[in-house]
């Protein structure tokens, strides 16, 4: 057990990107190559290589230091290399994978087809879906424990997180996880509604690490468990002190939700979703390069609108600090020195952006 109060770096020192990106790739006009519509992964695979998976159009493009498009590779079908639709890319010795539907595909640093094999789900057809792929691990979540109702009308999935290998002959499991909560309301017309639970309570789970690792981050307290790939624990962080909303900030948060909530006002959303005691540790997690662990925290505060905050656990337990990316921004791939990410324009073209990791 890691108990944590303080951070190693004071606020505002520390880690911090660079003012400006180093790179761009992405436009809403010109070339199609630099044209996005969904970006669901982005990795550095070395200073003069990055490596962008557009799900909408089916292709992992590549391109160099100057943001020069190189290459496309993949595309939408059922042949080698293609894929119906992707996701979870991930870096390997050698090379890149992603997974394209039940199937895991490799392409070299130089874009060559190294596999492209399909998972055999015969001997896992009791379980519900494949969770992610990372490396040689399959990932795997079962809904059969099901969900939990809580009371007028809430509901909370719960799910079992597994992994195996990727002939699925070791079967181990990770932990019982809960995912993001909903209740069912009624509008004055009698028509029938979900709201979803506007403090995104559920417990959030990242693969990463040059040595993989598993992080889980709780639903309803701010605490951090980091485990091996077949599940056996290695410690759990318990953060201590963290900022907790004000009656403003509250208010906001279910003023906001309810733009998803039709027919609901915000004091009628509180009263589907009480405020939580321990106010929830964050919106996403990822795991680094070298193992440390990035947690999203949910805004409470108004008064930075243009970035939204991470901290960040070194690999041991320990915080190191804060970390302020582009507000809205999604983190793809942290490395030593520098941090890739997407972000988006007003018109909500996704886009590119490397910056430089400042360590002090």
């Amino acid at each position: 057990m890691v108990d944590v109060w303080e951070p190693l770096a004071a606020a505002g020192t520390g880690w911090r990107l660079t003012e400006e990106p180093l790179l761009t790739i992405g436009a809403a006009a010109g070339e199609p190559e630099v044209q996005f519509s969904w970006i669901v992964g982005a990795l550095r695979l070395a200073p003069d290589t990055i490596v962008v998976l557009d799900d909408e159009s089916r292709e992992l493009r590549y391109f160099n230091a100057l943001g020069d498009h190189l290459f496309t590779v993949g595309g939408p079908g059922e042949g080698p290399g293609e894929f119906e639709w992707a996701g979870d890319l991930s870096n390997f010795t050698g090379g890149v994978q992603l997974k394209g539907g039940d199937k895991r595909i490799r392409f070299s640093s130089s874009g060559d087809l190294i596999a492209d094999e399909r998972f055999d789900w015969t001997p896992l057809q009791q379980y519900f879906c494949p969770f992610t792929f990372f490396g040689d691990d399959v990932f795997l979540c079962d809904f059969s424990p099901g969900t939990v109702q809580m009371g007028d009308g809430i509901r909370v999935p719960r799910f079992l997180l597994f992994r195996t290998d990727w002939r699925g002959e070791r079967l181990d499991t990770l932990g019982l996880f809960t995912g993001s909560s909903t209740a069912s309301y009624r509008t004055a017309d009698g028509r029938a509604w979900t709201a979803a639970d506007p403090f995104a309570r559920q417990d959030l789970v990242a693969v990463g690490g040059s040595t993989p690792i598993v992080a889980a981050l709780s639903a309803d307290r701010y605490e951090l468990t980091i485990m091996t790939t077949s599940g056996r624990v290695l410690r759990v962080v318990r953060r201590h002190g963290a900022e907790q909303p004000g009656a403003a900030a509250l208010a906001a948060i279910y003023a906001h939700a309810t733009a998803t909530a039709p027919g609901l006002t915000p004091a009628e959303l509180e009263g589907l979703f009480p405020a939580p005691e321990v106010f929830p540790a964050g919106h996403s997690l990822l795991v680094d390069r070298t193992g440390n662990c990035w947690v999203g925290r949910l805004p409470v505060d108004a008064a930075d609108p243009a970035h939204d905050t991470y901290e960040v656990f070194l690999a041991d337990g320990r915080l190191y600090g804060e970390v302020a990316v582009p507000a809205g921004a999604r983190l793809m791939d942290v490395g030593d020195d520098y941090v890739l990410l997407v972000n988006s324009d007003e018109l909500d073209v996704p886009f590119v952006e490397l910056y430089g990791l400042v360590k002090d």
